[in-house]
């Protein structure tokens, strides 16, 4: 499980628009000044995520697939939320009973100025934005900030409220549904401006849409260490790292990160929106990556800390740790190897250095680790933190090292 951070970005890859997930669940697509919250009605009582002790928030696999998990009697009411791109940069938003009873879930609009429900897809701000697999069986709507009092009184009425309008962005808007055991009910969330109507239903699943990252991030180089949970950080970072590249303003250190891990078309997308000294940092932040001269960190320990900010400096170090390009065709990999890696597999694709791509994996017969690498042509490598004294001029090969 990832340590928790303040929020999480979902949408898709090359999509201009997104959503902030907070630590409660509540969404807020990034050019809209509206939110969307969820409570639930369980047996017991209303709960609402932001005044729960119980609430649990992970990423699914480490991707951007959000999920909030809430206690109700009897098992979790569970949040999720994920970008699928398509007309108006979609996104996602169910909510799933996974408690052996019924309850009514709550889709609450907070903050808008404007609301139509209007053949099926609710327009906020005079947008067509959320489209709900089913009308809603009760509503709530106010502007004065006493929705949640009035929902968790039973105040909501089957009746569709409005078209309603208030000029401070004050109205809040609840959609009732009942929710019964072991199933769902899901939004569709226009996140940029479309007109087109998403039926939620035939959107991918959470599933799916894992499936899809993964296949995004085949395409670049990838890495497994000998730590599970930082194995899932640096997948998660990299995810992170593309949705980065997509929003209008992109810094320096991101550029560099898309670079030194290989994800080249996202790179040349972003350069041109980088001023002049974000292109200077950016080539400065690459350089030193690449060198194996981090400036936010050095060493597997000092890393590690970066892991749970989601900052590209993780990235930038962790592939310096990797595999360091001297210049004039010297390769280094695994520079440095944890002792409490001894004895354990590690392995790396696709690595992007001036000479050419760089894979290899470290392998262990008792005392001795192997390398096994492919280099390109030309390139002299060394691997100085397994055996100091070990080279090559080899493009391919198989190597048992010294003892460490």
């Amino acid at each position: 499980m990832l340590p928790a951070i303040e929020h999480d970005y979902i949408g898709a890859v090359g999509g201009r628009h997104q959503a902030v997930v907070d630590e409660y669940g509540s969404v807020r697509p990034d050019r809209y000044g509206w939110w969307l919250d969820w409570w639930i009605g369980a047996d017991d009582r209303w709960h609402v995520p932001a005044s729960e002790v119980a609430v649990r928030r992970t990423l699914r696999d480490g991707l951007p697939v959000v999920e909030t998990a809430m206690r109700v009697p009897g098992g979790d009411a569970v949040h999720r939320a994920y970008g699928v791109g398509g007309p108006g940069d979609l996104a996602v938003v169910e909510i799933e009973n996974a408690s052996p009873a019924p309850f009514v879930g709550a889709f609450v609009v907070r903050g808008a100025r404007d609301f139509t429900w209007r053949e099926g897809s609710l327009l906020v701000d005079r947008l067509p934005v959320l489209t709900p697999a089913r009308s809603p069986s009760r509503w709530a709507a106010t502007r004065d900030g006493r929705i949640q009092m009035v929902v968790t009184g039973g105040g909501a009425s089957p009746d569709v409220p409005g078209p309603l309008h208030d000029r401070g962005a004050r109205l809040d808007v609840a959609l009732l549904y009942p929710v019964p055991h072991r199933t769902r009910i899901r939004l569709a969330l226009t996140l940029g401006r479309s007109l087109e109507i998403a039926a939620p239903d035939e959107l991918p699943g959470a599933d799916d849409v894992v499936r899809g990252w993964e296949r995004q991030l085949e395409r670049a180089c990838r890495v497994e260490v000998p730590d599970e949970q930082l194995t899932r950080q640096i997948r998660g970072a990299r995810a992170a790292l593309l949705l980065a590249a997509s929003r209008t303003h992109v810094d320096g250190e991101t550029v560099a990160a898309l670079e030194a891990w290989g994800f080249d078309e996202e790179a040349a997308d972003a350069w041109p929106r980088l001023g002049r000294r974000e292109q200077k940092r950016a080539a400065q932040r690459g350089q030193e990556a690449a060198g194996g001269a981090p400036a936010t960190a050095s060493g597997w320990p000092e890393v590690r800390t970066l892991a749970a900010t989601g900052d590209p400096s993780f990235l930038l170090s962790v592939r310096a740790l990797l595999v360091r390009d001297r210049g004039g065709g010297h390769l280094e990999v695994v520079p440095e190897w944890p002792p409490e890696w001894r004895g354990l597999g590690l392995e790396v694709h696709d690595a992007p250095t001036r000479a050419g791509l760089v894979s290899f994996a470290v392998r262990w017969h008792g005392e001795r680790p192997a390398l096994l690498w492919s280099v390109p042509a030309g390139a002299h490598l060394r691997a100085p933190g397994l055996d100091a004294s070990w080279e090559t001029d080899d493009e391919n090969g198989e190597a048992m090292l010294g003892a460490s």
